[in-house]
């Protein structure tokens, strides 16, 4: 399944309301201001209602500190999306991604997203209205293509 950062769709937007959370030292991570990227799965016929949350930095380059997944929905709705496979596991609430980049902190950024981040409502429905758009953007008319000259 091909995933596509929501600011490759919607660069504004996703500038304007990527969730950014700020961690004092002393905590399980180190301390810093961290961005928590979208990625939204391309396939037009998947209804998966998940996402993937890349957490970086701006002061550690290309560094992804933290996979995360997380559907929405809950244990019995990815049990019938995902009959039979573990997947339906693997696909409800907050975890860290198996098949993507972790640092030694991902535990630490997994558990301040699942008791920080998604105590925040309007952040999970904003993650829900993200997934929405995504998912509508290739069913939307086309704009016709400018002629250069």
């Amino acid at each position: 399944m091909a995933m596509l950062a929501f600011f490759e769709r919607f660069g504004d937007l996703a500038f304007e309301e990527t969730r950014v959370v700020t961690v004092p030292p002393g905590k399980a991570v180190p301390a810093g201001v961290y961005g928590l990227l979208e990625y939204y799965c391309t396939d037009d016929d998947c209804d998966c209602r998940r996402v993937i949350i890349k957490v970086v930095s701006e002061h550690s380059a290309d560094k992804v500190w933290a996979t995360i997944s997380y559907g929405w929905e809950d244990a019995a709705f990815y049990r019938k999306w995902s009959p039979g496979t573990a997947g339906a596991a693997e696909s409800f609430g907050p975890t860290l991604d198996p098949l993507n980049p972790q640092s030694v902190h991902a535990g630490g950024f997994l558990s301040l997203f699942k008791h920080v981040v998604l105590q925040d409502k309007s952040y999970v429905d904003r993650l829900e209205r993200h997934y929405t758009m995504f998912k509508n953007f290739s069913k939307s008319p086309k704009r016709p293509s400018v002629q250069k000259r």
